[in-house]
């Protein structure tokens, strides 16, 4: 089911999961090879090593694999620990970013024995963060929790403070993959201090990010509203444009769903500006919506059609189909709150016409139960059902079980009061 685009709100995927263990993880990549570096090996490992290192850094992580086994067992074969240590890590990296999680959380583990096995206290750490983003990655939060809490309690013992961040970021991590963002949120918390007081802006900005979207699923957009204009200075210091457009327009959410219109409208028409100047379409597009709909809850339904129409002619000049979509279904659906059916009926068709051509069914469907709707207001009840009959068979067909049971509540509404309004909820 389509949803508002850009705002915060929602589950996190496992493609969100991916990007987050990516950045932190990359940003460990250079300490495991620190780590490993300067320690004395037979000409043998270092050779084998190197070559892998350079068929990794080609693209070419399958020779990567093969060398990195070679050199693994030669440096088995010597009993060089330290070697054995790095090139698992580097192995368990190579499988992670291949999405390949089992076999990167097998390297990490054995890279973490070794570790122990060496008394290695920053290679433990090491192993440790990779070990619990693995677990994360393979939706395992509670070996991620233990993992990470362990993680702590070494980095609390050795006073690295990058360490700690690094433990208290993947404990509120796991907690929110866990469906937990209200016991995520302290440990979040311990992140940004620590970041501030590393004077880490990258490190801060993704404590800002994480509270702001834990706040977020838990529907606090109190809370909301300040980490996202929080992140709003912060980007605006870094001179990064476009998470400062995108923040505005967070903010903005976040205050209309506060009920705070005028505040809202204030950071879309900043946002509408920002994403003018960065040339984004598709955020301009967005910027009109968000306009047009809280001014149509301000009552202005006049003004709101104007948004609506530019949001129209944006998507039409970029060739967005369903942003375009989406225009003519919010601007119909202005015309219909006034009473306007006969305005309102052109834009429903163009838009059912435009999902159509762009095979999106998944607005079709909306379309379909929005005319539905407009029909069972007009008392046409053998219309409305002819298109919500239509739209069961799309969610029907799309397998999306939440849309069949508002298409059928419809339905059943309007069977029993033929002239009400049919018109099902839906999630932007």
């Amino acid at each position: 089911m389509p949803k508002r685009g850009g705002q915060v709100g929602g589950c996190m995927r496992i493609g969100g999961w991916i990007g987050a263990s990516r950045w932190v993880l990359g940003m460990l990549v250079l300490l495991s090879s620190n780590l490993g570096a300067g320690q004395l090996s037979s000409p043998d490992v270092e050779r084998l090593t190197a070559e892998a290192e350079q068929w990794w850094a080609q693209g070419r992580p399958e020779q990567a694999l093969r060398k990195f086994g070679e050199a693994l067992a030669r440096a088995r074969e010597l009993g060089e620990r330290g070697h054995e240590w790095r090139i698992l890590d580097r192995i368990g990296r190579i499988y992670l970013e291949r999405e390949q999680f089992q076999p990167a959380l097998e390297h990490f583990q054995q890279g973490l024995k070794v570790a122990l096995d060496l008394g290695d206290r920053p290679a433990q750490a090491v192993e440790l963060v990779a070990i619990g983003e693995v677990y994360t990655l393979l939706q395992q939060p509670q070996n991620a929790v233990k993992t990470y809490e362990a993680l702590l309690a070494l980095e609390e013992e050795r006073q690295d403070r990058l360490g700690q961040w690094h433990a208290y970021y993947g404990l509120g991590f796991a907690h929110k993959a866990n469906g937990a963002p209200e016991l995520a949120i302290p440990y979040v918390e311990q992140a940004l201090v620590l970041a501030r007081a590393l004077n880490d802006q990258s490190l801060e900005l993704a404590s800002l990010q994480e509270l702001e979207a834990d706040y977020a699923r838990l529907g606090d957009y109190t809370q909301v509203a300040r980490y996202s204009e929080e992140i709003l200075q912060l980007a605006r210091s870094i001179d990064d444009q476009r998470l400062a457009a995108e923040k505005l327009a967070t903010a903005g959410y976040a205050y209309e769903q506060l009920g705070q219109g005028q505040r809202a409208a204030a950071q879309y028409r900043s946002a509408l500006l920002a994403y003018r100047d960065l040339h984004d379409a598709h955020g301009e597009w967005r910027a009109l919506d968000d306009l047009g709909r809280v001014t149509l809850k301000q009552g202005d339904t006049a003004q709101a059609v104007s948004y609506f129409q530019q949001a129209l002619t944006v998507a039409q000049r970029s060739g967005a189909r369903a942003d375009q979509v989406l225009a003519l279904e919010h601007l119909a659906g202005a015309l219909r709150g006034a009473k306007e059916y006969s305005k309102a009926l052109p834009h429903y068709q163009e838009a059912l016409k435009t999902a159509r051509a762009g095979k999106l069914l998944e607005y079709e469907w909306l379309v379909l139960s929005d005319l539905a709707g407009m029909y069972a207001e007009m008392g046409d009840a053998k219309r409305a059902l002819t298109h919500y009959q239509q739209a069961l068979k799309l969610v029907q067909q799309l397998g999306d079980k939440e849309a069949e049971k508002q298409v059928r509540d419809a339905m059943q509404r309007l069977g029993k009061q033929p002239g009400a309004e049919g018109k099902p909820a839906r999630k932007r």
